[in-house]
Order: C-alpha cells, then structure tokens, then sequence
C-alpha cells in the first residue's frame, strides 16, 4: 500500500479534528520511503518498541502516544527523542500517532475500555466532554469486587492499581477517562456516577474525590490506555490490506 493511501485511511479512522490543540497527532517521522506493508501497533516509541519493528521489518509504527510532545528544537543523538528519531530514519521506520483524537472518537480507547470491562449502556457524558464515557455495571457489584475484576480484564496486576472510597460500596454507575482525567471527577459526580475510573491519581485529587463521596480507581495511565494496541490493530486489520502485528513489548515504567 502507498503511504498516502495509509493516511487517508487512517484520517478517515481517526480525524485529525478530533485532536486538541495543544496535541501533536498525526506523522511523528516520515521517511522518504512510500511503500506501507507492515505495521507495528504499539503504545508509544521505545528503544524497545523500535528494535521490536526492525526485527518484524515493519516500516510503519502506529502509536497513541506522539513520540514528539511539548515542542523539539533540535534532533540530538544524545536527547532520548532525538536518538529514536535517528534510528527510525536510519531503519527506514515511519511513525504516525493518533492521540486525544483516538480517545475521543467514536470507538476509540474510551469506548473500548467500556467494552473491555463489560459494561453496559456506554454512551458519552451528558455535558459535552468529549474524553468522558459513563455506564452501568451489568450486575450487583462491590467496589473491591470492581477492582479486581477490573485487574483481571485489563491484565493488570492489582498492586500498579490505587483507589479511595468504601470498597463495600454498590457500582451501579461508572464513568471513566483513559490516561490522565482527574480533572474530570466533578464531572463523574454531576453525572451521577458511584465510580470513577482513570490514571495519574494524586494526593489531592483523591482527597477532593472522598469528599465528594464518589469511588476512583485509578487504574493507571498504562493500565488503561494498553487496550490500544488491540483496539486500533483490530480497526487496521478492516481497512487496509497490511500485516498487522501487536506490540508483545511491556513499556510499563513502574515496578510496584
């Protein structure tokens, strides 16, 4: 497939529109080369993720998270950025990112993190956030019972999870963003939510939460943005006539 036949069809998947303004979406490196045969579905660019596509002979990478972010004024082999973009370009390698664009659009990672935790009803928030879905919990569930179920379908070991509230609590009702949303609690309050669901919790936003008396599981940034690369390599795999492979690569940086 020709490069620029790739691009249309992944803008038709996920416009560039969607993206906010302060994200980077779309080419993150664009080698001279216009030939797309193999891609490599992963969270973000690693060195391992990199070595990963040299070994598959992907010469495409499809990420969420931009590899380029917050601006870049020189490519410096010894800057962590600059030394992947060197040997993408040197392996012929192209990369393209669909971020907040992803989160928001209509069976993209928010979506599909419903789907995931087999949740019912999944529809977007009533006051217009675009990031935020709600839905309710197909049977009488506990808050620890959540928890763990929740581990057991994201694949996640409980110990990377943190979470504040009564975990004898009944969910009926959850509302979540995957990454980072706890500037969305209140929102998850307003809409009636018993739990609230994202990553990157903090000491305050946990205080302000249990004195608003809603649940939150903050499953992690990882945790919840890893279903990715299933997601967008299942979405791939219909439209275009590409090998697709999956990231097997474990980027989580936390240990415990």
């Amino acid at each position: 497939m020709k490069k620029n036949k790739f691009t249309e069809i992944i803008e038709s998947i996920c416009s560039p529109d969607l993206a906010e303004d302060w994200d980077n979406c779309g080419y993150q490196v664009n080698t001279e080369f216009q030939d797309v045969e193999r891609i490599l579905v992963a969270l973000e660019v690693t060195d391992e993720v990199i070595e990963e596509a040299i070994e598959t002979e992907s010469d495409m990478i499809v990420t969420h998270h931009p590899l380029i972010f917050g601006g870049l004024n020189s490519v410096d082999n010894e800057d962590t950025t600059g030394r992947y973009i060197n040997r993408l370009i040197r392996a012929g390698i192209s990369v393209y990112s669909c971020h907040t664009s992803f989160d928001k659009m209509e069976g993209g990672n928010n979506d599909y993190l419903g789907q995931v935790l087999e949740l019912n009803n999944i529809e977007p928030f009533d006051n217009g956030n675009d990031f935020c879905r709600k839905a309710v919990t197909p049977f009488e569930v506990t808050f620890a019972e959540f928890i763990h179920r929740a581990a057991e379908a994201l694949e996640i070991n409980e110990k990377f999870f943190n979470a504040c509230g009564d975990l004898t609590r009944t969910i009926y009702s959850v509302g979540w963003c995957t990454g980072s949303g706890v500037e969305f609690i209140e929102d998850a309050v307003d809409e009636g939510c018993d739990l609230y669901i994202t990553g990157d919790l903090k000491y305050h936003d946990a205080q302000k939460a249990k004195a608003m008396d809603i649940c939150v599981l903050d499953a992690g940034h990882y945790g919840t943005e890893k279903i990715f690369v299933d997601n967008m390599a299942t979405i791939l795999s219909r439209k275009t006539n590409c090998e697709l492979i999956k990231s097997k690569i474990d980027i989580n940086p936390f240990i415990c």
